[in-house]
């Protein structure tokens, strides 16, 4: 494979895509503007409205609405409808990123540039065979321009990942004075304190032009008791759950029920908990003056979680470039991260289920079966808090101008690197069994091949069968576990290379116009790896898992576009224009993906200069991941439904449903096993939009589009409840609506092949599972815009705009056998189908103040025992801002307004009590900014 760090003759050639900022180097801001390179195409044209709807936030956009950076700002757009799960939801492999879900489709189906060129993704992925996403955290706002986002497919202007939509970030480049800024922020119920401090500045010195920036941003952590709508167990709806949680219990075993309660009443003062009796679990009594109403020991653990990180962070932005002559320049960008995290998530704990033996090898001798658990608060072990460390740099460097007087070229090599590790400190599942019930094959055993569920013999217990050695259930200290203890680590890191030539210009002029071409070629060298140490990949380490893989791929592309002018204004009916875009990408790996052919086109007409009718049609694809091809055995932890344990305890027969099953044989936290498949085959579609762009008044402008997104072929995890109706049916030989299963089939052999069971009770131990080629995706919807502004001398100027997003049908297939349903409104589905947000402005003179209103549309909720959904959900940021002199300015951002909590419903039983990935559990913060020009 070409290898870019090693050639000279590649830094010497290096080439870029498109990049728009190129262009607007050349243009001004005023109407009267030249032509300038927009995103979604490599021609350059006068209008910033053409064939594919885009969607441009800039700078200033950022500020009246009262984001805090990039991530926000992209997430209020109508259509980032769907979800992404970060930092709000600790304990996930993206707890310290932040992402983007266009239309809902994920978070790897949308591309991500910077100046038009392809930037690091995020090392670790986003699961045990999951894509890795583009971590918006590693831009500094204050580098931005502005934000170009066009919603649909582009594989033939980008090629893969171009999917569901292209988010271009352009730096700024034009800077000609120094600015320090300092902004403080808090919250309105406390955590979330911040502080960021940055500088720019920028001029000229002959030839030359810089920009340069940097920036500090430092963040508190939000905790789970922060807010008082989940700090105690008393704020979740069902009563029957407003007891602490429980943090120390002992059970019996099967004697005769699963789990009978043990009353440890007495040992729970003694390490700082609260008694709490449980009336809903049967009692044991292993004496007779035992009590009938036994006791766990209870304690409020929320105050563990984060629901928003501890962030350290540090970037600097660079712009240069030099004139060479009046056709020919050099330019280069730097963007360098540093971040530093800290993440709060589940008490370290310990349990296991132990079967007490007179003799350890005889069977025979079993006196009865025990389980303990036991959660550790922060003075008894070392942190259980999750840490992160990741430094990211891109670069584009290049040389710019113009070849016989009129054709435009670019040639750039840019890139970059990401280096990425998260520790955690947890329990080494044997060494703790050790240290509880002494030596392994002496004094305690696993005889059940991938189960927990150990033998102990009786000598090493009291008498009432509580480990003798060590009090679990008594006071601890972190010295205690020095010798247990093993810090999980997983390290990696990215990278991506990019080299290409483009040129544009015309080709000829026909009587309707120039005919405009712009053609580019490309080589990709892209590379990720990330390794988790290998004892907690293997499942040695209590209650963790991690993923490990590496791989690389060579990516060659050549591409062409034209823009045809059909007719002009004088035909009599209207300018009509076509656009026509094709492209050729081939890999260069160890997958079966070869490469793909997409093409493009597009219409523009306008019958009349305030009006243009639009549409579009583009072929998209989008090889797999290279972790999900490339992915070695990895493991995290899942839970479904045992289909089989329920058949044949419920004596269930063909045609008989199965659906009630849930609800009492769950399988409980199951360790599933992962690794990738290098015979994936790309995802491919198409998306398609036909709309209007009016310019009603002078001062007032709509648009209107309606849109339909298509994928085939989408790679996907089998669930575990697929996997386990599978296993069920192959064991049984029937399901609930086929009456014969041939036990021996491919499908069958391989579904057993994927469960494992042990122990006593031949409980699911472990699964496995492969990524498979196997689903079909669509969703029609529309996008609306209008803005209007208008200037009066004596109140000043006022702008308004709205934009909304809805989503019409997405019909659905996960499984080749499946029918094709429509989701948008089921349940599981987290994409919301509308999405409307609001921007009013103000100013006049040295004062100003602008209101952002978001609204997210009504969403299912997921666990109702009934279809219901949560009404719609609106927020507002305010922001007021004053120019104490034409040097110096004050402004005050007020996000979240009215202090809008998440919606909470009857089912959602489980801390945080609401649907915290959905709905911002922040509350009110507020941002004081103060900023200085010299």
């Amino acid at each position: 494979m070409l290898n870019f760090r090693k050639s000279a003759v590649a830094l010497c050639v290096s080439m870029s895509c498109a990049v728009p900022v190129y262009a607007e180097q050349q243009a001004s801001e005023n109407q009267d503007m030249d032509v300038v390179e927009v995103t979604g195409s490599r021609i350059k044209r006068a209008d910033l409205e053409g064939a594919s709807p885009l969607v441009t936030i800039t700078a200033e956009d950022i500020q009246m609405q009262g984001h805090a950076n990039v991530f926000d700002a992209l997430s209020a757009i109508s259509s980032n409808s769907g979800i992404f799960i970060g930092e709000a939801n600790s304990n996930n492999f993206n707890a310290n990123a932040q992402a983007l879900n266009l239309r809902g489709f994920g978070s790897s189906y949308s591309l991500v540039l910077i100046n038009g060129r392809r930037i690091p993704v995020l090392p670790k992925p986003s699961g045990t065979v999951s894509g890795n996403v583009t971590n918006l955290a590693t831009i500094p706002s204050d580098a931005v321009k502005r934000i170009e986002i066009l919603s649909g497919g582009a594989s033939a202007i980008y090629g893969s990942d171009a999917v569901t939509g292209v988010v271009n970030v352009i730096l700024k480049d034009d800077v000609d004075e120094s600015t320090l800024t300092y902004r403080r922020g808090d919250t309105k119920d406390g955590g979330g304190a911040s502080n960021k401090l940055s500088f720019t500045t920028g001029g000229s010195f002959g030839d030359t032009n810089f920009t340069l920036g940097l920036e500090l941003d430092q963040r508190k952590p939000i905790h789970g008791d922060d807010r008082d709508w989940f700090d105690e167990p008393t704020d979740g709806p069902d009563e029957t759950r407003h007891g602490l949680t429980q943090v120390m219990s002992y059970w019996a075993r099967y004697q005769p029920d699963p789990y009978m309660l043990i009353d440890i009443e007495d040992k729970c003062a003694a390490v700082g908990y609260e008694a709490v009796y449980n009336a809903n679990r049967t009692p044991f009594k292993q004496n007779d003056s035992d009590t009938d109403t036994p006791h766990y020991c209870g304690d409020n653990t929320y105050n563990t979680y984060t629901v928003r990180n501890d962030r350290d962070r540090s970037s600097m932005f660079l712009h240069l470039d030099h004139d060479l002559n009046a056709d020919t320049a050099l330019y280069a960008d730097i963007i360098a991260m540093k971040s530093e995290g800290e993440a709060g998530i589940y008490r370290y704990s310990f349990k296991a289920d132990y079967d007490v033996r007179g003799e350890l090898a005889d069977g025979d001798s079993w006196l009865g079966s025990r389980h303990f658990y036991r959660t550790f608060r922060s003075h008894e072990v070392p942190t259980s808090n999750q840490v992160f460390d990741e430094t990211s740099l891109t670069f584009i460097t290049g040389i710019r101008g113009v070849i016989a007087g009129e054709y435009d070229y670019s040639v750039s090599f840019s890139g970059g690197q990401y280096d990425y590790e998260d520790s955690v400190v947890r329990f080494d599942d044997q060494k703790m069994l050790a240290k509880i019930f002494g030596e392994k094959g002496k004094d305690w055993d696993q005889p059940w091949e991938g189960s927990r569920w150990v033998t102990v013999n009786a000598s090493q217990l009291n008498s009432d069968y509580t480990p003798k050695n060590f009090d679990i259930l008594g006071e601890l200290t972190p010295d205690m576990f020095n010798d247990v203890t093993h810090t999980s680590v997983g390290k990696g890191d990215s990278s991506m290379y990019n080299l290409a030539f483009e040129l544009s210009g015309t080709l000829m002029e026909l009587d309707s116009g120039p005919l405009q071409f712009a053609t580019v070629a490309e080589i990709i060298q892209e590379s990720y790896e990330f390794i988790t140490d290998q004892p907690t990949v293997d499942g040695d380490i209590y209650g963790w898992s991690g993923i490990r893989g590496k791989g690389d791929r060579d990516h060659y592309a050549i591409g062409f576009e034209l823009a045809i002018p059909l007719l002009d204004e004088s035909s009599g009916a209207g300018k009509l224009d076509a656009t026509l875009a094709a492209r050729y990408d081939h890999y260069d790996d160890k997958s079966d993906v070869n490469g793909a052919a997409t093409y493009q086109f597009g219409l523009t007409w306008r019958p009349m200069e305030e009006l243009m009718l639009r549409t579009n049609y583009a072929t998209s694809f989008r090889a797999p991941d290279m972790h999900v091809m490339n992915a070695e055995r990895s493991s995290s932890f899942a839970s479904g439904t045992d289909f089989y344990e329920c058949a044949t305890k419920e004596g269930l027969t063909a045609g008989q449903g199965w659906k009630f099953c849930s609800e009492d044989y769950g399988s409980g936290s199951v360790r599933r096993y992962t690794e990738g498949d290098l015979s994936l085959k790309e995802e491919t579609g198409y998306s398609a939009s036909i709309g209007m762009v009016a310019d009603i008044t002078d001062n007032w402008s709509m648009t209107l589009d309606f849109y339909k997104l298509h994928l085939e072929n989408q790679i996907g995890v089998m669930t575990m409840d697929g996997l386990f109706r599978y296993e069920a049916e192959c064991l049984l030989g029937f399901g609930q609506f086929d009456s014969n299963i041939d036990k021996n089939s491919p499908k069958c052999q391989d579904a057993l092949s994927r469960v494992q069971r042990g122990g006593p009770k031949n409980g699911v131990t472990s699964v496995s599972t492969i990524p498979y080629n196997i689903g079909f995706r669509q969703q029609t919807g529309v996008d609306f815009s209008t803005s209007y502004k208008i200037d009066t001398h004596e109140f000043g100027t006022f702008k308004a705009k709205l934009d909304y997003s809805h989503i019409f049908e997405s019909p659905f297939r996960f499984l080749p056998e499946d029918e094709v349903e429509d989701i948008r409104d089921l349940p599981w589905n987290n994409t919301f189908r509308t999405k409307t947000n609001l921007t009013l402005g103000w100013h006049k003179e040295a004062v100003s103040a602008s209101l952002f209103i978001n609204r997210l549309g009504t969403s299912p909720v997921e666990d109702a025992e009934q279809p219901e959904r949560y009404p719609a959900w609106t927020t507002m940021n305010l922001k007021a801002g004053y120019d104490v002199t034409e040097d110096i300015s004050l402004s005050l951002s007020v996000v979240n307004l009215f202090d809008k909590k998440p919606h909470q419903h009857e089912s959602e039983k489980w801390w945080p009590f609401a649907d915290i990935n959905k709905y911002n559990p922040v509350g009110m913060e507020y941002f004081l900014q103060a900023k200085v020009r010299f």
